[in-house]
């Protein structure tokens, strides 16, 4: 079969193409589209339909970054199938470099609303017009998020059992999968319930964008994105995969008390920890111990938070249980 040509909303590629354009979701009060800007690289022989979105929370600039090296890299000559390209998912949210658009007061998280409401609320509108425009079109999905403005957060996949080769494509450096549901808010979700493999990878946090350290985490989605497409044939070159990964659930550790949270010097990410272990610890005003914050069960840190002011209830850590461990986890293929 050859290869067709492609729209996503006003970017039209034809084989071998590549095209530019936005996915309207209204008009503003000059007129003028209010648009969530699209690249779509449209191989010349036909293969996999991969969407790449990026930006969903404003404040995450981390996947906008991987995108740009990726386009950077791909030969359209050599690509089978296609890649859609959504840098920043949620314009309003991504110029305001806030989790959500500023303005909308009713349905603020874009990541959870989906598949939105053609005449709902403003992000509400925008998560129907991406979604109608993504769910007959895509393959394949990759959500990048990160810890934003209140965390960072190391290597993890969060994948339902339609998405288990997708996350073990993502390769080296990658060995973290965590349990997701479907058919909840989230554009991955949705798709799952579709019977698409899709995912969400979290890397990083605006605590870990200046010089190296963004460059760093950049590349490293930009390399496993590669992985993913010569896994599935889109692009030619070697893979790389994890020999064995670990599966399990989170949990979200928030303050018993207010204060200034300070997390343990020596803590790492990413490696095994012993139940009762002190994570971090919450001083008063007065200098005075208020509370410490404790790992739950034996488990991994994977998400730290950054900002040092706590209420009660604010998040701290998000801390993993392992569950058990895979060697197959390529091998889980659905086939649509």
């Amino acid at each position: 079969m050859s290869q067709r040509a492609i729209q996503i909303g006003s970017a039209t590629a034809g084989p071998g193409e590549l095209a530019r354009g936005g996915i309207e979701y209204g008009r503003d009060a000059l007129g003028r589209p209010l648009e969530i800007p699209v690249i779509v690289y449209n191989g010349a022989e036909p293969g996999p339909r991969l969407w790449i979105n990026a930006g969903t929370h404003g404040d995450e600039p981390e996947g906008a970054l991987a995108i740009f090296l990726l386009l950077q890299q791909i030969k359209i000559e050599e690509l089978r199938g296609t890649v859609v390209a959504v840098p920043m998912l949620n314009p309003a949210g991504f110029v305001a470099g806030m989790r959500g658009d500023p303005l909308d007061t009713f349905s603020y998280d874009l990541n959870r609303v989906y598949p939105g409401k053609a005449d709902g609320y403003a992000t509400e509108r925008l998560a129907y017009a991406h979604w109608h425009a993504m769910k007959d079109t895509c393959d394949l999905q990759i959500a990048i998020h990160s810890g934003g403005e209140h965390s960072f957060l190391s290597h993890m996949i969060f994948a339902s059992s339609h998405g288990l080769e997708l996350a073990g494509a993502m390769g080296k450096g990658w060995k973290f999968v965590f349990d997701s549901a479907t058919g909840t808010g989230n554009p991955s979700s949705q798709l799952a319930a579709a019977g698409v493999p899709a995912i969400t990878v979290e890397r990083g946090g605006l605590c870990h964008t200046l010089t190296n350290d963004f460059h760093e985490i950049g590349e490293d989605f930009c390399s496993s994105l590669l992985n993913v497409m010569r896994h599935y044939e889109m692009l030619p070159g070697s893979v790389s995969y994890e020999s064995v990964w670990q599966v399990g659930h989170q949990i979200a550790l928030l303050a018993p008390a207010g204060g200034l949270f300070v997390g343990q010097r020596d803590l790492l990410f990413e490696t095994p920890i012993k139940a009762g272990i002190v994570l971090g610890r919450i001083y008063d005003c007065y200098g005075d111990l208020a509370a410490e914050i404790t790992a739950p069960e034996d488990g991994v840190v994977f998400g730290l938070r950054s900002r040092p002011q706590v209420r009660p209830g604010d998040w701290c850590t998000f801390f993993g249980v392992i569950d058990g461990t895979v060697t197959n986890l390529l091998d889980a293929r659905v086939v649509r």
